[in-house]
């Protein structure tokens, strides 16, 4: 009995070692990778932080020098803990924080240049009304510094008032009206007619045409469509002798007359005149521009010759 007791307490004992071994091993194992994730964990905790700036500065020569400024800042911190909370079961906790990059700061305030070869664009500037004391008539059909114009700045004794010294000649197929003083072209304007296809002389009232021949201004006034209306003597004493003449012979109506109210005016419709569309009832209409110069220049009494 008493070997048997010794015999089972040392089964006991190298069993109770055995398990106190066993034990120790498991402890053993559980703390080296915590011991390990802790370490590394300490070690691995960085901050980095990147900073870029750059400046470009670009220069256009020329008027435009555009300069933009670019600026960036990131920042990213990151943090790993590991703890061991158990002898057989280790646990590992991470914590990171990244700032987010800052947006870019642009500032610029600049002037778009021109595209490379284009022709620089003049600005806009009013056109000089024509003056009064002889500048060029604002006509594409103007050369600068007419006979004309040269004889009308060189006039300093008033002579300029005597319609004796003006001439207006009509051209109906050419879309032409030539203005001279003292003999001398003074200025072209373009001109339109009545609207009738047949361009033959007028003869009675309505027919649209525009009268030909020898004519005297004779009024001028203001008109609220046409600006100007510069009434020519229409009809004269020609045009009422051929007027009776056609009336005997039944070759117009007889129950007509001959027509009035004919002259020089400006316009309402001004892209048929630069069209050279003819328009009137029987007047000759010319630009807005050119009908307030002549009224300005010629004076009652001109004379103005209409041929076809």
């Amino acid at each position: 009995m008493a070997v048997d007791r010794r015999g089972r307490l040392a089964i006991i004992a190298r069993a109770t070692l055995a398990a106190l071994l066993a034990g120790f091993l498991l402890v053993g194992l559980a703390i080296k990778p915590a011991a390990a994730a802790v370490s590394t964990a300490t070690a691995v905790v960085a901050t980095a932080t990147a900073t870029a700036t750059a400046t470009p500065t670009a220069t256009v020569s020329g008027t435009a020098t555009p300069t933009a400024t670019v600026s960036q800042t990131a920042t990213a911190t990151v943090t790993v803990t590991a703890t061991a909370t158990s002898t057989t079961t280790p646990t590992a906790t991470a914590t990171a924080t990244t700032a987010a990059p800052a947006k870019p700061a642009v500032t610029a305030n600049p002037v778009i240049p021109p595209a490379p070869g284009a022709a620089a664009q003049p600005s806009p500037r009013n056109t000089p009304a024509v003056a009064l004391t002889g500048n060029p008539p604002a006509n594409p059909l103007n050369p600068k510094g007419t006979p004309g114009l040269i004889a009308l700045l060189q006039t300093t004794d008033g002579s300029e008032r005597d319609p004796v010294n003006w001439t207006v000649r009509v051209h109906k197929q050419q879309h032409r009206l030539d203005v001279y003083y003292k003999g001398r072209l003074y200025g072209s304007y373009r001109a339109v007619f009545g609207r009738n296809l047949d361009t033959s002389a007028k003869v009675f009232a309505g027919d649209r045409r525009t009268p030909e021949g020898n004519y005297l201004i004779i009024s001028k006034y203001r008109s609220r469509r046409w600006r100007w209306f510069l009434k020519l003597n229409y009809p004269n004493s020609i045009d009422l002798s051929r007027f009776e003449e056609l009336r005997a012979a039944h070759e117009i109506p007889v129950a007509t007359n001959a027509g009035g109210s004919i002259g020089i005016h400006g316009t309402d419709l001004p892209m048929l005149n630069e069209g050279n569309i003819n328009w009137t009832t029987g007047c000759i209409s010319v630009d807005n521009g050119a009908v307030d110069e002549l009224a300005a220049l010629l004076p009652v009494g001109t004379l103005v010759v209409i041929t076809r």
